[in-house]
């Protein structure tokens, strides 16, 4: 007498859990998540997976498990290369299969997969290095979220030219969607600078640095600024008024320089002159 076929959705569940638990194949199948599921004894009877008589279960199953979880620690290796070379190989594997045991995929788009390393990196209490890899892991998911963001039309540079100068005070901008602003505690930019230039340098100490990310066209662009500089796009993206944010400056600091960077680089998308 045949035993009844198992529902699909159970399968299913069943081979997702084995094929991305962080273990091997038999790990998995040994847990208390595969067996509620799918019975050992359905498994090793050949009621699940046609028996091959080169490989357990677990053996044909571990094709699987392990190509899985590799491809994922390829995709965050891709987004996080200079972490990876911090931590070398093993040690970037480890990190990564730790982080996707606590994160695991969820997404069908593999661009998301990484949003949580600084959070999670911050939480590696033993992790070497971590005050400045929690930086370099917001720098580089900052470089992948800025390259991913929506697509936008930048301000015309003379659009804010055409506003007269008494009303400045009333005009608020929108920043482009690809625009982020970090306070690092460490030079992280000069580090990710040198590892793309494949000049790596030692992992820097701490010294506060201001930087500013963003798109242009199919680029990703990434300017140090000063403290001051940082201060005043800050305001501006947060919707103060042109005016108030660019008076906040300090006497004798190249304002206008400033803002016509910010605004020759697209880095805002619309303009409102609000009523009194």
């Amino acid at each position: 007498m045949s035993r009844r076929p198992l529902p699909l959705r159970r399968l299913q569940q069943w081979m997702s859990h084995v094929v991305q638990h962080p273990g091997t194949a038999a790990d998995a199948l040994a847990g208390r998540t595969a067996r509620a599921l799918v019975p050992a004894a359905a498994v090793e009877a050949g009621d699940v997976l046609v028996p091959n008589p080169r490989l357990s279960a677990a053996g044909m199953l571990d094709v699987y498990n392990g190509g899985y979880l590799m491809r994922l620690v390829e995709v965050l290796q891709s987004d996080f290369g200079a972490m990876h070379h911090v931590l070398g190989d093993d040690g970037f594997r480890r990190f990564a299969a730790r982080y996707l045991e606590k994160h695991p995929s969820r997404h069908p788009n593999l661009n998301v997969l990484g949003r949580h390393v600084p959070a999670f990196t911050k939480a590696q209490r033993t992790l070497p290095h971590r005050a400045f890899l929690v930086d370099l892991a917001t720098l580089e998911l900052s470089v992948s979220c800025a390259f991913d963001a929506p697509e936008f039309t930048p301000l015309a540079t003379d659009a804010i030219a055409a506003v007269p100068q008494e009303r400045w005070d009333r005009i608020r901008l929108t920043p482009n969607p690809s625009v982020q602003l970090h306070a690092f505690r460490h030079p992280v930019d000069e580090f990710y600078q040198a590892w793309k230039n494949e000049k790596p340098v030692a992992v820097p100490k701490p010294s506060p640095s201001w930087l500013l990310v963003n798109r242009q066209g199919d680029r990703v662009w990434r300017r140090r600024l000063s403290r001051s500089a940082f201060r005043v796009l800050q305001r501006l993206c947060a919707g103060e008024p042109l005016g108030h944010a660019l008076s906040t400056a300090k006497p004798g600091e190249p304002v206008a320089d400033w803002f016509r960077d910010f605004s020759q680089d697209g880095l805002f998308t619309a303009l409102r002159v609000a009523r009194r």
